[in-house]
């Protein structure tokens, strides 16, 4: 062995002389020391800070950071009044030792106007502690997974949310101010549950930084508390917030309870934490910070669908993208359990950053419901299509962070591929008329949009067609409004006027479905006339595969926003999900 090696170093000296060799090896160290300078440059550190509950309520914060801190480069630093600057020097220190190249902190707080928060915000953006960059997070009360929180606690409590009245308490406000802006971050948690509860009332009592033993706060509670007795409901009392637990007994909630059983209220005691989905959201806000690339993306590709057939042709349309990304299917006009189904599956295969890939004409279509169910709305909206009608859906629990686009609309690469299809059928362009059919909607400003794109459509598609050397006689449109019989009346006689229209003087009408892919209801409409049609629409076609990666990239630019996204380089945080599968 020693002497084939030395016999190969020989041959390869005879052929490579020295100077060609230095220069190898210089090459080479220059290449290990920019991936290792790069690799530090891109390191993040999440710092985590939370308010000083006593042991038992830092204990259930040290237990959910712990879970964290197995999948990312952090540390915890709890802020009290006397010692902020030793516990943030020490949490600093410790990201420092692990040559991490900036800081975002993670405020463990449900306002940023709690005053321990702003002490070590202060703290921290006095350049004493550290020379790193900092950014920092958002407050608890901002994201959707404490709203879910709140709903858990309402759930385990409510009996008839008609008889009954809401009642958050939380403490922590050193000021009226404070206790004014406190109240309307945790109001704000409250309204992410309108649609879900149907409370008779909803209030939220702050108490000052002295917590329970503050007389003045408890007098406002038990007036609230009296009040809504005296009409006749039931108090839900719910103690919201990162709150004072030294023990069960020496607790912010114990300490109230005698108030709350004087009222009749509904009370368990149980406030923020322990709960799984604090877990959920540090990892969603640290995800939120780092670099998203083809290895953690998941694509969830939404179609309306159809029956096998249809679905089949869809997925095949899109078959060579699965060697690129992470893809899973969720055929639906916005179905709440396929798109989770879909995100479970690509969180196992390592995604942290998923999108839904709405595959529908118009860009409204489901948008506000999937955003919602998503996380990205904190409500609803009035006009959202929700599975006809069924309700406010769950929302998706989740560490991974999620972008959704889509919408067809007025393409020019949805145009081309139309136009492919008409040459397809062409046979003598100067006696041909096109004849574009949408779909449609049963509102009039969404059918008026659909029009407008048709309208968009058929010009570039007769421009582009010149530009080939196709004259076609002529480009018109329509749409169908076919699921409401008594708006599509008038447009079928509107389509088969176009059709015989365009027969007269030995003209023939190519009638093309402006659609996702195959279908239409040209031949039952149209049967007993003369027109050339075969029903395909825009997928498969090479230009359906670039208009889907354009959604992607989209994607990929909103997550990266502002990040440094390095080429090949990736990371393996965790959302969670293989934690508590149950969400």
């Amino acid at each position: 062995m020693i002497n084939l090696k030395n016999k190969t170093m020989n041959l390869f000296t005879k052929t490579m002389n020295i100077s060609t060799i230095k220069k190898m090896l210089a090459f080479a160290w220059v290449m290990l020391i920019s991936v290792s300078a790069f690799a530090q440059q891109d390191k993040t550190g999440f710092l985590v800070l939370a308010p000083d509950r006593g042991f038992m309520g830092n204990q259930e914060i040290r237990d959910l950071h712990a879970g964290f801190d197995e999948h990312y480069t952090t540390s915890l630093a709890f802020i009290t009044p006397e010692e902020t600057d030793r516990f943030l020097a020490e949490a600093v220190k410790k990201l420092q030792n692990e040559d991490v190249s900036k800081l975002v902190v993670i405020p463990m707080f449900l306002s940023d106007n709690h005053p321990l928060y702003k002490l070590g915000l202060e703290r921290l953006n006095n350049g004493n502690l550290t020379n790193l960059p900092i950014e920092f997070a958002e407050p608890m009360s901002q994201n959707y997974l404490v709203g879910e929180i709140l709903a858990d606690r309402i759930t385990e409590l409510s009996q008839h949310p008609e008889k009954e009245a809401l009642v958050l308490v939380t403490t922590g406000a050193s000021t009226e101010e404070e206790k004014e802006a406190i109240k309307a971050d945790l109001e704000q948690v409250v309204h992410m549950n309108h649609g879900r509860f149907a409370f008779n009332s909803e209030a939220v009592v702050v108490f000052g930084n002295e917590g329970a033993r503050s007389e003045n706060s408890q007098k406002k509670l038990e007036k609230n508390l009296s009040e809504i007795k005296n009409k006749g409901f039931t108090p839900v009392v719910i103690p919201f917030g990162l709150t004072q637990k030294l023990d069960g007994m020496m607790a912010f909630s114990s300490r109230i309870q005698p108030l709350t059983y004087k009222y009749g209220a509904l009370y368990n005691g149980k406030d923020l934490t322990p709960h799984k989905d604090v877990e959920l959201w540090l990892a969603k806000q640290a995800n939120s910070y780092l670099p998203v690339t083809k290895e953690n993306l998941g694509v969830v590709f939404m179609p309306h669908g159809s029956d096998y057939n249809w679905n089949r042709t869809m997925m095949d349309a899109i078959a060579e993208l699965h060697n690129e990304y992470k893809i899973e299917y969720a055929f639906s006009m916005g179905d709440a359990d396929l798109i989770e189904q879909a995100a479970r599956k690509l969180e196992k295969r390592g995604a942290t950053a998923i999108t839904v890939l709405r595959i529908f004409s118009l860009e409204s279509s489901f948008k506000k419901s999937t955003e919602f169910l998503l996380g990205l709305r904190k409500d609803i909206g009035r006009n959202a299509h929700m599975m006809h009608g069924a309700g406010m859906p769950p929302r998706i629990r989740s560490g991974s962070i999620f972008y959704t686009t889509g919408g067809l609309e007025d393409s020019p690469l949805f145009a081309e591929a139309l136009l492919d299809r008409a040459i397809a059928l062409s046979e003598n362009p100067e006696k041909e008329t096109i004849i574009l059919v949408g779909h449609g909607t049963r509102t009039e400003e969404g059918n008026t949009r659909w029009l407008e794109n048709l309208k968009s459509i058929t010009e570039h598609m007769e421009k582009t067609a010149r530009e080939k050397g196709y004259q076609f006689r002529g480009f018109k449109y329509e749409n169908w409004r076919e699921d409401w019989p008594k708006l599509r009346e008038k447009r079928i006689k509107n389509v088969r006027s176009m059709v015989k229209e365009a027969g007269k003087d030995g003209g023939t009408a190519i009638v093309i479905p402006a659609r996702t892919t195959q279908g239409g209801h040209a031949r039952r409409w149209l049967g007993d006339l003369e027109f050339r049609h075969d029903g395909e629409g825009f997928a498969p076609h090479p230009l359906f595969v670039q208009w889907v990666e354009g959604l992607i990239q989209e994607s990929l630019d909103y997550f990266n926003n502002g990040k440094n996204v390095p080429t090949g380089v990736s990371h393996s945080p965790t959302t969670g999900a293989e934690r508590h599968p149950s969400h």
